[in-house]
C-alpha cells in the first residue's frame, strides 16, 4: 500500500466508551467500523495507511477512546484532543507521550467565545511551549478576529475544513480572504476535504473546488493537508443550512478531493510528505 494520511476522522467506540454529549447518538452501536478494532481495515480499505483521529464532541474532554485508538495502532496513529484551557503542563506531557500531536478548539457550537476566556492565553502559551499544534474549527467570518491572537502566541495552526466558508458568498468573502491572508503570511496549515460540510450540490462538490483550488494556491502544498471528516455524523452541520439529498461515502469525499487537486504529485504531497513530516509518520 502507498502511504497516505487521512488528517481527519473520529474514534467513536461506544461499545466501551459511553458518550458524555447527545451528539454521539447518531452513531449505530452495531457498527464494528467505528471501533478500534474495525477502524483500520475500514481505513486500509479506503488505500488510507495512516491517520490523525480528531477528538469528537460527544466525547467532550475525555479523550479516552481516542487514545486507546492511538494505543492499538502500531504507530499508525496520532491524535488531535479536546482540553481544558486550565489544563497543566503535566497534561500536556502525558498526552504527547500517547500520541497527541495537538488541540482543537470548536468556535462552531458550544465554545463559540473561547478567544473571550480569560485563560486562552495561557492555554495558548502552553500549546506554543509543548509544541502541539492549535487546530480551530471555525466559520471563516469568525477568523479575522482569531487570527490575531493565534499570531501573537505563535502557535502551530491548523484551518479545519477549507476555512468553513459560506459556499453561497463566493472565495472574496472577507472571512475567507482572511484565511488565505493566514496562509501566505505564515506557516499554519489548512484542511481540505469535508466537502459534504461546505457544498450545496453533492456530488465530487465542483462548488467547493474554487475554495480549494485557492487555499492550496495561498498555502501551497506543503502546508495543505486532506481529512475525511468519516464516519459523516452531522451531513446537516455546515456554513447554511441545507437539504443533503445525495449520498455521503468516503468514495464521494475523496472524489471530490482528486477533482480539486488533479496533478497526481501534488496529491501525494497533500495525503503522505506534509502530514508525515508534520505529525512524526514513517512509512
Amino acid at each position: 500500500m502507498t502511504p497516505a494520511v487521512d488528517t481527519h476522522l473520529h474514534a467513536h467506540w461506544p461499545q466501551r466508551y459511553d458518550y458524555s454529549q447527545p451528539t454521539g447518538s447518531r452513531i449505530r452501536p452495531d457498527d464494528v467500523a467505528i471501533s478500534a478494532e474495525g477502524l483500520f481495515p475500514a481505513l486500509n480499505a479506503q488505500g488510507f495507511s495512516h491517520v490523525v483521529i480528531i477528538q469528537p464532541g460527544a466525547y467532550g474532554n475525555d479523550n479516552s477512546a481516542m487514545l486507546d485508538a492511538i494505543a492499538r495502532s502500531n504507530g499508525h496513529a496520532k491524535g488531535i484532543a479536546n482540553m481544558s484551557l486550565s489544563a497543566s503542563d503535566e497534561e500536556f506531557v502525558t498526552l504527547k507521550r500517547q500520541g497527541v500531536v495537538g488541540v482543537r478548539l470548536s468556535l462552531v457550537h458550544s465554545l463559540t467565545g473561547i478567544f473571550d476566556h480569560p485563560d486562552i492565553e495561557t492555554f495558548l502559551s502552553r500549546c506554543r511551549a509543548h509544541e502541539v499544534f492549535v487546530e480551530v474549527f471555525a466559520p471563516a467570518a469568525t477568523w479575522p478576529q482569531i487570527i490575531p491572537q493565534l499570531r501573537k502566541a505563535q502557535v502551530k495552526v491548523i484551518v479545519e475544513h477549507v476555512g468553513y466558508p459560506i459556499i453561497p458568498d463566493g472565495v472574496q468573502q472577507p472571512g475567507f480572504q482572511s484565511v488565505l491572508e493566514l496562509g501566505r503570511n505564515s506557516d499554519a496549515v489548512i484542511k481540505l476535504g469535508s466537502g459534504f460540510r461546505l457544498g450545496q450540490t453533492g456530488g465530487r462538490y465542483a462548488d467547493v473546488k474554487p475554495f480549494a483550488v485557492a487555499a492550496l494556491e495561498a498555502f501551497g502544498p506543503e502546508k495543505c493537508i486532506w481529512g475525511s471528516d468519516w464516519p459523516f455524523l452531522s451531513p446537516q452541520v455546515g456554513s447554511v443550512k441545507r437539504d443533503v439529498t445525495w449520498p455521503i461515502d468516503y468514495a464521494g469525499e475523496f472524489g471530490g478531493f482528486e477533482d480539486w487537486v488533479p496533478d497526481p504529485a501534488t496529491r501525494r504531497t497533500i495525503l503522505w510528505d506534509t502530514p508525515a513530516r508534520l505529525f512524526g509518520f514513517a512509512a
